[in-house]
């Protein structure tokens, strides 16, 4: 019972969340009908996300091509994060079978008996996992939120008969979207289609913060197994100090198999991540100046910029979760190394203590999370994303004339 507890405390926020856009990979042992129900909740999803959403605004482009402030609003404020969210859960799906078996070896773990030292270590970073998942969510839904009761208080004040009644989210469909119910029906499948976005958008990140975050526990239990393995109570014998080993070394490679493979099936994802969020941060500081300068132009300024700063802390939240994650796998990973010289080899045999030079020597290779195989996440480049961000709206205001209207005024 306590291990299904701490199980559903670890894993439920982040189950239910995938499962509603059937991308969850549940254990191997699902049946074919739950694989079936899964698999029409993505293609739903996918639908919205798409047909009502990335295609019709990535038309819209053409028609306005070359003007900024419209082009930033439809990159940024939709079609970006939108295509994004599709993009991660098309990764997901595509990668269940191998998320499948990650999934399966999470659960075993928390189902194989453990010191009370060793459960107290995972609840914490269970506990870190499960806090993520529900302030990203929070944030996540809160900002979506807010920017659909703005835009419902703007279209409700026109007439239904103007033809320049604004839509939910601006796009293009190749039909008369103004009369009723067809105009009611697209803004209702915009909303749907905006709620799955920000639950796929947030649901993987917070899945992989979380299989992340336990492989970071898992090192700091293997951690302490391989600093006490020469104490004096086990020390008596070669054999039994070489049976310990052998299991600490294999427990070792299969957590490298484990971020390994977690490496190999987003690393694309996360590339494309980094370049969304760091071309999302342009444009939304782009979009706070251009409500600050043109005040006269937007009805509710304050309640846009309380969207646009969401907005901003949303992007930069999730791409600071990838960065911070990362940082401990890297540095988790080559404490194994440490752990095994504070241990007490001096104790051991010559030939014995050779033995924790191989996994000395392994762990100096860390395990990171790259952006497509080329540049490991880290706190390092959280910094160099909104350093660059900032560098691009430097550009763009002055490409723009921003800057000019901002020294005027």
């Amino acid at each position: 019972m306590d291990a299904d507890r701490d199980l559903n405390f670890a894993v439920g926020w982040n189950r239910f969340n995938l499962s509603l856009i059937g991308i969850w990979p549940g254990p191997l042992r699902n049946s074919k009908q739950k694989v079936g129900l899964s698999r029409c909740r993505f293609i739903i999803a996918g639908f919205f996300m798409l047909g009502f959403m990335c295609i019709p605004q990535s038309v819209n482009l053409i028609f306005i091509w070359g003007n900024a402030d419209m082009m930033t609003e439809n990159l940024a404020t939709a079609n970006i994060p939108v295509a994004n969210s599709f993009m991660k859960a098309f990764t997901t799906w595509r990668q269940r079978k191998a998320l499948k078996l990650l999934v399966n070896f999470f659960y075993q773990d928390w189902y194989t008996p453990k010191t009370s030292a060793e459960r107290t270590n995972m609840l914490k970073t269970a506990k870190l996992g499960r806090r993520i998942s529900i302030w990203c969510t929070v944030l996540t839904q809160t900002m979506v939120t807010i920017y659909i009761v703005l835009r419902l208080s703007i279209i409700i004040r026109i007439p239904r008969s103007d033809p320049a009644r604004p839509m939910l989210y601006t796009a293009y469909f190749p039909f008369d979207i103004n009369r009723s119910p067809i105009f009611e029906l697209i803004c209702v499948c915009q909303i749907l289609s905006a709620y799955s976005a920000t639950v796929s958008y947030t649901g993987n990140d917070c899945f992989i913060s979380m299989l992340v975050l336990h492989i970071c526990g898992q090192f700091r239990n293997l951690r302490e197994r391989l600093k006490n393995l020469v104490n004096e109570s086990n020390a008596k014998t070669p054999d039994k100090f070489k049976k310990e080993l052998r299991r600490i070394i294999k427990r070792h490679e299969h957590l490298n198999w484990f971020a390994k493979t977690i490496e190999d099936s987003f690393n694309m994802m996360m590339l494309i991540q980094m370049l969304s969020c760091t071309v999302q941060l342009c444009f939304q500081g782009f979009q706070v100046f251009r409500i600050l300068i043109n005040k006269e132009e937007h009805g509710s300024v304050t309640f846009q910029l309380i969207f646009l700063v969401s907005f901003v802390a949303f992007v930069l939240t999730h791409l600071y979760i990838y960065c911070h994650v990362g940082e401990m796998l890297l540095v988790q990973s080559t404490e194994i190394g440490f752990s095994a010289y504070e241990s007490n080899w001096f104790n051991l045999r010559g030939k014995q203590a050779k033995n924790l030079l191989f996994m000395m020597q392994r762990s100096t290779t860390p395990l990171t999370l790259t952006a497509g195989k080329f540049s490991a996440f880290s706190l390092q480049m959280f910094s160099t994303i909104v350093r660059t961000s900032l560098g691009y709206l430097s550009v763009l205001l002055t490409v723009t004339g921003s800057e000019k209207i901002i020294d005027n005024s």
